[in-house]
């Protein structure tokens, strides 16, 4: 009846509980009897609805009053009774008032009460049983709770009545120990400990000490394979450091391949329960968790997600809310909010809590409250958006984070709420949004000292305040350097002091000794003078040295010493030479050997160590020692360590592996998560130190980074006699790679910044350390390990390959460096374009890759429903192995030459030219290595490559600042005015925040915002004065950009501008004209030109001074130049020193060759009708902004753009996969029919002279669309997926209509033309990956976008537009069909006549006629120089408007060339 009339059934059955509370059970008599039914009806109540929480709760506080009263001493039934009431009030006041106190002082109670009870001798076998089973069921719940909110002070009475129970069913520990883990319910909420102490001590009150071994607990474990995989990749980065040449540990060996598999056994293995969804997430989690580690951010991404999306499905099961999202706009952010009301476990699940008939008596089943299942799904969220954070997906990040923190805020989680905030004020620094990021790491602060008690595990809380200080002290340094005052000292000491705070922290004895060791915990915690804390702020509190271990029976048993006397724990932290385990001259004694036969090994060593000022290296006097003795020696077998002092990462984790004691591997876990931290406080105090310009104290700190990684106290007082140069050597071996891969990197990276900047003062330094000795060839390979190891961490990884493009510029340009090439195959200039290319989009390469393994799969995040818990994907990514997922960089080093090598080797036959723009410590750093003058104001980076030819990279000064003359400011002034009287101020948002840009180009800012000033804000009065003040206004707008990037290129780029040329399309007659010249130079001038410089010079002709274009050639070595500082204002090459005869004659000759091939190549293409092929432009997010098509070298060329390199592969595959089975497939481009097109006009329904100009003309086309009113989403999904060409003509990029999101979910993605306001502009926040329409038509599959770089107006876009459609259409008249295209390939093929088919690009240079051939084996070659291609109509589209510059240039084609033709169903 019930479940047929269930609300008919509950009112029955609260009249039955008040007429049996009146008449049956009343007050002062049956008490007990009184107190159930109240309890009972407190059921009914909260069964009934969330509404009636408020009386449950009443109606349980009345049972509560009434057992008080009336029990005392009365049995351990009444107390268990009284017990669960207690309970059963704090879950429900945790569902309605959170913030209460009462929450702690009921279950406080509640585990009293059951402690007191000896045994349950006093029930019957019936209430015994339920006794039980409701009590593992309420402890469950308690623990979670109190581990949610971060409250462990009762953890350790929970885990004695746990054991308890065990002991009242004569249930094993074993299985009591397979149950809690398969729950995961032994640690507490962001723990970075997986088994709490507290269970552990309560194991040793009740069994022997077997508990402490691997080998037991791997023993409960292995019945069930996925609670053995995930018990070994828990604590597998424990042993990590033991891994490669020094042996893995056999119980923890579990591969990525076991967990995706165990993980795959519990999610396909029959229909799907709440615990194997459970479970198969913490394995995702886990994973995640262990690959971020290693540095593969990517993959660890992709599992992090998975987890996410089986624990939202449980969140969802398991919990009820209320609220969604809204956007709360400052004045210039919008920062998305969540608010959420009403969460509230399901009726369903919480009334299971009630019930006895959950009863886990014979622990079978492993229990999952909904508060544990909250706790996954608040650590899901976090591990998401930390991971979002950490590859430059800020949206989604603060998305996640948003979501997590009003969670945790709504439940009174202050764990959550710090963690959250910390990362949210970490990720608007990044962002700029200083006030924000302030807001929201003072909340971490003040609930930290708030909640200082409630967050009860000291270890979290001090790691919560660390983590707090840190992001502070960024904080605060980001506000330093990005300020244009003058540098404060007071704010730096500031954050010197939060940064040392937080060291201090680490550095506190609780950190010292694991938890296997109580008494040596006591005989520190007992004996640290509190003074040596504060005379070492910077401390970081790692192990100390370890005492000599006992042997027994000549078995080591562990490198830790148990027990160990105070007074030698004692003389280990005291004095200088007693750190060792053994006594100084003995371990002098049994070292001498390996020593020496280190030495031998690492030639060298010895030299450079000693200091002339305090850099923390040892003098020969042996003063000034700053660092602890650790003498290295070789590894000569499987499973040695590569130190004789226990002291470095590696020795702990052989103790563990050794010892096979489980608090070791334990306290690992604790250690790593340290040194990480502690990575990055130095980190930051090193940069307040080259702030200050004190050089000295940066190399110490440097020298401390390496002594963290390594496990070393880098604190201490004594001698370290082995240089810091062999220790980063040391450090490239893979077993640190394993834990630290990110840090590593970053270490790498300093000490090679440090290295660099020493080379500046070469001459006249004071040599400090070996730092400033290291050779070029040692410091490039700790860079390259830097880049591999980095290569998913985008900021990171654009730093370090910046740095190594300039290294290898300067190598053959300047000969500041000196390196053997290890490459027969490989140049100066492949190395340099590569690492070029490799630091343009960082964030955005994985964003495209990604969306290759990701299409079509619906992600939901907030807001997803309770379905099944099989994903569509799961599969997919099971199947999937981690070499298969796409990369930008290989993960070692030995395989970058060959990934360098097919990277070149499938680029496509279009040129691509990479344009950044350096400024800032780097452009500092070139400066001073050149001895160039201060006023360069940045450097141009300019790599021009193809898989043809040898690439070209030119690193250019910038010297002129483009500024706004004082006439154009006036007159900017005036009109402001003028617009301020008619309150027609609409303030510009500029799209790309704070750039580079702005410091060498302000006057391109000027124009922009002077552009939407004019455009957005009409005179109210329409008259003659006005118009023409407007269009005044206008034209010298228009006049000013033309001048702006007419300066641009003549200042900027002066004589180099000729490597933005456009190649001809070649043939047989020019390709012997020009293999012709190559040899007379060779042979008469003695010059070996670069290739492609020289066909850019042919095909100029007349356009480029040939005398120029030979200086060029000389000036190039091994494709690599540096821009000489005579370059003048005007851009001319100043006088040189006087050149040699010789050198003259050689020149005059070269100049005199070059002008008859010049004079053979305009014949040919006279007569050939040779045209220019197309180049796609690769921009750094920093200078993306500005128009480069329509800089007078490109203007009338055929030009695209695309963010990363990778990109323009992408699509073309992409492209080629999409086909349709009847098209021609030995066309290498993508192609699109114009009449198969979709439009949209004028949606808002206010543009109505668009409307007018276009409507009639898409109807005599027959295009499909919508004019005049807005489409759904789902109109433009479909049209976008089953067009060739969209058409957008209205406000905007369209995003308003179908968001962006949505277009990048779909699997195939029409040719777009947006000429909307800024449809084509890219919003740069911080650091994060840029956002803008085009790059979510790109991610979506689209060939090519036209769109608008800024604001436009719509008369004179729409001219660009017609001129665009016309074209395309005139195009397409001239155009194959399908059918005939594939006869004329077939006939070709009969006669062996190579068409433009498909072939990979072969080493040796083709002899055919065509530049470039194709056939199906290869999809990356998109020369298509025969028809013209969408891009191509550019040029004569600009020059169609009134406004050429200020108009025409603002529309940009992103993507790749794309053909015209005409589909047989849509011809005409």
């Amino acid at each position: 009846m019930q479940s047929t009339y269930p609300e008919f059934s509950h009112r029955m059955l609260l009249k039955i509980i008040d007429i049996l509370l009146q008449h049956v059970f009343i007050k002062g008599q049956d008490y007990l009897g009184r107190s159930r039914i109240l309890l009972r009806k407190g059921w009914a109540l909260r069964a009934n609805s969330d509404q009636g929480l408020s009386d449950s709760i009443q109606c349980i506080s009345e049972a509560i009053s009434i057992i008080s009263s009336k029990t005392m001493g009365q049995g351990s039934a009444i107390s268990h009774q009284l017990a669960m009431s207690h309970s059963l009030r704090a879950l429900c006041i945790q569902e309605a008032k959170p913030n209460s106190k009462e929450i702690i002082r009921d279950f406080e109670a509640a585990l009293n009460l059951w402690l007191s009870i000896p045994h349950p001798d006093g029930f019957g076998c019936v209430e015994e049983s339920a006794f039980t089973g409701d009590l593992l069921l309420m402890l469950c719940n308690i623990a979670d709770v109190l581990t949610l909110k971060g409250f462990t002070g009762l953890t350790h009475d929970i885990y004695k009545l746990m054991i308890r129970f065990c002991e009242w069913r004569n249930v094993s520990v074993e299985k009591c120990v397979h149950f809690l883990w398969g729950s995961r319910r032994l640690s507490h909420a962001l723990c970075f400990s997986p088994i709490d102490k507290a269970f552990l001590t309560g194991l040793s009150c009740s069994s022997d000490d077997k508990f402490k071994t691997m080998g037991f607990w791997i023993g409960c474990l292995k019945a069930s394979m996925p609670l053995l995989v995930g018990f070994q990749l828990k604590l597998s980065s424990s042993s990590s450091c033991c891994s490669s040449n020094l042996g893995t540990d056999p119980q923890l060996d579990v591969a990525v391949d076991d967990v995706k598999k165990a993980a795959s056994k519990l999610i396909s293995d029959g229909p799907m329960n709440s615990w194997s969804a459970f479970f198969a997430a913490y394995l995702y989690h886990d994973l995640s968790e262990r690959l971020v580690a290693s540095g593969q951010c990517i993959e660890a991404l992709y599992f992090a997600k998975q987890a996410y999306k089986l624990r939202s499905k449980l969140f969802q099961y398991n919990f009820t809310y209320q609220g969604g999202l809204y956007t709360e706009r400052t004045d210039c952010n919008q920062k998305p909010t969540y608010s959420i009301q009403n969460l509230r476990v399901n009726k369903s699940i919480a009334i299971q809590i009630w019930s006895s008939d959950n009863i886990l008596e014979d622990l079978e089943t492993c229990y999952i409250s909904p508060w544990k299942v909250l706790q996954c799904y608040l650590d899901s969220t976090l591990q998401v958006a930390f991971l979002d954070e950490m590859i430059g997906n800020g949206v989604e990040a603060e998305a996640f984070l948003l979501w997590g923190k009003e969670i945790s805020c709504c439940l009174n989680l202050p764990l959550y709420n710090v963690a959250f905030s910390t990362v949210l004020g970490k990720l608007y620094r990044e962002k700029r949004s200083y006030d924000l990021s302030e807001e929201e790491l003072e909340s971490a602060k003040e609930i930290l000292a708030q909640n200082g008690t409630a967050i009860s595990c000291s270890r979290c809380r001090l790691i919560l305040e660390a983590s707090v200080n840190q992001q502070l002290g960024d904080l605060n340094r980001s506000r330093l350097v990005n300020a244009t005052l003058d540098i404060s000292h007071e704010l730096l000491s500031l954050v010197e002091g939060l940064y040392s705070s937080a060291l201090e922290k680490l550095n506190l004895p609780k950190w010292k000794v694991p938890v296997s060791c109580p008494e040596e915990v006591e005989n520190i915690a007992g004996n640290v003078d509190a003074s040596s804390v504060a005379r070492c702020p910077e401390g970081i509190g790692f192990a100390p040295s370890r005492a000599a271990p006992k042997v027994k029976a000549g078995v080591r048993k562990s490198r830790r010493t148990e027990n160990a006397p105070l007074s030698l724990l004692e003389e280990n932290r005291s004095g200088v030479g007693h750190n060792t385990r053994l006594t100084r001259s003995r371990y002098r004694s049994s070292q001498k050997q390996n020593v020496n036969s280190c030495a031998e090994a690492q030639p060298g060593i010895a030299k450079g160590c000693e200091s002339k000022s305090g850099c923390g290296f040892p003098h020969s006097s042996g003063e000034g020692r700053l660092l602890p003795e650790v003498k290295f020696c070789s590894v000569e077998g499987k499973g040695k360590c590569i130190c004789n002092t226990g002291e470095c990462s590696i020795c702990p984790s052989l103790d563990a592996k050794e010892s096979e004691l489980l608090s070791h591997y334990i306290q690992m876990r604790w250690e790593f998560a340290c040194r990480r931290i502690s990575i990055g406080l130095l980190d930051g105090i090193g940069m307040c130190h080259e702030i200050r310009g004190r050089h000295h104290e940066q190399h110490k700190v440097s020298v401390q980074s390496i002594y963290v990684l390594l496990g070393q106290n880098p604190f201490g007082l004594n001698q370290i006699s082995t240089p810091p140069t062999f220790l980063l050597n040391l450090l490239v071996k893979e077993c640190f790679r394993n834990v630290f891969a990110v840090e590593l990197a970053q270490v790498f990276y300093n000490v090679c910044w440090i290295s660099l900047k020493s080379y500046c003062i070469k001459d006249d330094r004071d040599i400090c350390c070996s730092f400033t000795q290291i050779k070029s060839s040692e410091a490039v390979s700790w860079l390259l390990q830097a880049f591999v190891l980095c290569r998913e961490v985008p900021n990171l990884l654009k730093k370090v390959s910046r740095l190594l493009c300039a290294i290898y510029i300067l190598s053959p340009s300047k000969g500041l460096f000196s390196f053997p090439s290890s490459s027969k195959v490989l140049s100066e200039s492949h190395w340099a374009s590569y690492f070029h290319q490799a630091s343009l989009g960082t964030h955005l390469n994985y964003q495209f890759l990604l969306n290759k393994t990701q299409q079509n799969k619906h992600h939901h995040t907030m807001d997803e429903q309770h379905s099944d818990y099989q994903d569509s994907s799961t599969s997919d990514l099971l199947e999937a192995k981690s070499h298969d997922l796409p990369r930008v960089a290989p993960p070692f080093v030995e395989e970058l030459e060959n990934f360098v090598i097919e990277f070149f080797a499938e680029l496509p036959c279009t040129t691509v030219i990479c344009i950044s723009l350096i400024g800032d410590q780097l452009a500092t750093l070139l400066q001073e290595l050149l001895a160039y003058p201060p006023s360069i104001h940045a450097w141009l980076l300019l790599s021009r490559l193809n898989s043809k030819n040898q690439p070209v990279v030119a690193a250019i000064p910038v010297y002129s600042s483009l500024e706004v003359t004082s006439e154009d400011n006036c007159a900017s002034s005036g009109y402001r005015d003028i617009l301020k009287r008619n309150e027609l101020t609409k303030k510009w948002h500029c799209p790309w925040g704070a750039t580079v840009i702005d410091e060498v180009a302000p006057v391109f800012r000027h124009i922009l915002e002077e552009n939407h000033l004019s455009s957005s804000n009409l005179p109210l009065e329409d008259s003659k004065e006005n118009r023409n003040a407007w269009w005044s206004r206008r034209k010298r707008l228009d006049c000013m950009l033309d001048e702006f990037l007419r300066s641009l290129e003549e200042k900027w780029l002066g004589p180099w501008k000729s490597l933005l040329f456009v190649e001809l399309s070649y043939c047989k007659a020019m390709d012997a004209i020009e293999s012709r010249l190559v040899r007379d130079l060779k042979s008469k001038c003695k010059v070996a030109v670069n290739q492609i410089l020289l066909k850019v010079i042919l095909g100029a002709g007349e356009e480029f001074g040939v005398e120029t274009c030979i200086k060029q050639l000389l000036s190039l070595k091994n494709g690599c130049v540096f821009g000489k500082p005579g370059l003048s204002e005007e851009g001319s090459l100043e006088t040189q020193p006087e050149e040699s005869e010789a050198v003259k004659r050689q020149t005059e000759l070269a100049v005199q060759l070059v002008y008859e091939a010049q004079n053979k190549v305009k014949e040919v293409k006279e007569e050939a009708s040779a045209k220019k092929e197309a180049a796609i432009l690769v921009l750094d997010s920093e200078v993306q902004m500005l128009p480069w098509e329509n800089l007078p070298t490109l203007r009338s060329q055929e030009v695209y753009r695309l963010p990363t390199v990778g990109s323009i592969s992408w699509i073309l595959d992409r492209s080629f996969r999409q086909r349709e089975s009847g098209a021609a497939m030995s066309v290498a481009l993508p192609y699109i029919d114009p009449l198969d097109a979709f439009y949209v006009l004028n949606p808002s329904g206010d543009l109505d002279h668009t409307q007018a100009a276009f409507e009639k003309w898409f109807q005599e086309q027959n295009l499909g669309g919508k004019a005049g009113s807005a489409p759904t989403a789902e109109e433009l999904a479909l049209a976008l997926r089953n067009h060739d060409l969209f058409i957008y003509l209205g406000h905007g990029s369209g995003t308003q209509y179908i968001s962006g999101d949505e277009i990048k979910k779909l699997e195939k993605c029409a040719a777009t033309l947006l000429m909307g306001c800024s449809s084509g502009s890219l919003t740069i926040t911080g650091s994060y990956t840029p956002k803008g329409a085009p790059l979510y038509y790109l991610l979506a599959g689209s060939p090519v976008v036209v769109s608008n770089l800024w604001e436009v107006t719509d008369k004179d876009i729409d001219r660009f537009s017609k001129t665009m459609l016309d074209s395309w259409m005139r195009e397409r008249s001239d155009a194959y069909t399908d059918s005939a295209r594939c006869n004329l390939v077939k006939e070709f093929d009969s006669m062996s006549i190579k068409g433009k088919g498909r072939k990979k690009v072969s080493k040796k240079k083709s002899s055919e006629p065509e530049d470039c051939d194709n056939d199906d084996s290869s999809k990356h070659n998109s020369s298509s120089n025969r028809r013209p291609t969408v891009g191509s109509f550019m040029a004569q589209a600009r020059d169609a408007c009134t406004l050429k510059y200020l108009i025409g240039a603002a529309p940009v084609c992103y993507g790749v060339p794309t053909g015209i033709r005409r589909k047989e169903k849509v011809a005409q």
